[in-house]
């Protein structure tokens, strides 16, 4: 008799185990669960883009400036909205400043989001601007690592200062019909070198109306 009330305190000392282990283990599937679900949830808010401010917007030529660029661009931006702010343009000066925010825009890839926001797009000639990106995205934006929700390491060049070396009338073929315009050569330096291009020779002809554009861009004081 003692023996089978023995055996039935030991079944209710194992149940009873069984039961304390099984709260133990679903509190702490629980736990990890919601540690889980709120590490996630904390990654995604704050991986969340923030839209790009634009500052200024001369619709009628297709240029922009934004929040993203830098310092410099800002800078060289406003020069050429005093240029176009003027009742009679000076051609060869609204030309060169093209010239020089296109320079600057390209290679300041630190302020790009990733390979596809290639700089200088807004000042390509409208017809050649796609050729003109993808060319970009396969060549000098390869390797721009994503930025979409900020946080890269990656270490990429921005123009300190540009020099206008010669600005010079030439023509250019576009189709069948060859028009006039200016070969602007420029150099360039970065707040640090990173070993990219330092001189450039480009090409800025006018679409019809008021715009000027680039239609060809050679990183060499000596165009072919």
């Amino acid at each position: 008799m003692a023996r089978k009330v023995r055996t039935e305190q030991d079944k209710k000392k194992r149940t009873k185990k069984i039961i304390i282990i099984s709260l133990v283990v679903i509190i702490l599937a629980l736990l990890v669960g919601f540690g889980l679900w709120k590490f996630v949830f904390n990654k995604t808010e704050t991986k969340t883009a923030q839209p790009i401010k634009i500052l200024d917007n001369q619709k009628e030529y297709g240029y922009s400036l934004s929040e993203k660029d830098s310092e410099y661009f800002k800078k060289e931006y406003e020069k050429l909205k005093e240029i176009l702010k003027n009742d009679s343009i000076d051609e060869k000066e609204y030309a060169t400043q093209v010239a020089r925010l296109f320079t600057i825009d390209l290679y300041t890839l630190e302020t790009k989001v990733n390979m596809y926001d290639v700089g200088g797009a807004e000042y390509y000639y409208l017809d050649k601007k796609q050729m003109y990106e993808q060319k970009v995205m396969d060549t000098l934006y390869s390797t721009i690592q994503d930025d979409t929700y900020g946080g890269r390491k990656q270490e990429l060049p921005e123009v300190k200062e540009v020099e206008t070396v010669s600005v010079e009338d030439t023509t250019y073929k576009i189709g069948d019909k060859e028009v006039n315009g200016y070969l602007v050569k420029l150099k360039m330096t970065y707040v640090k070198d990173l070993k990219y291009d330092t001189e450039a020779s480009i090409v800025v002809c006018k679409e019809e109306g008021i715009r000027w554009s680039v239609v060809d861009f050679q990183p060499t004081l000596s165009p072919k």
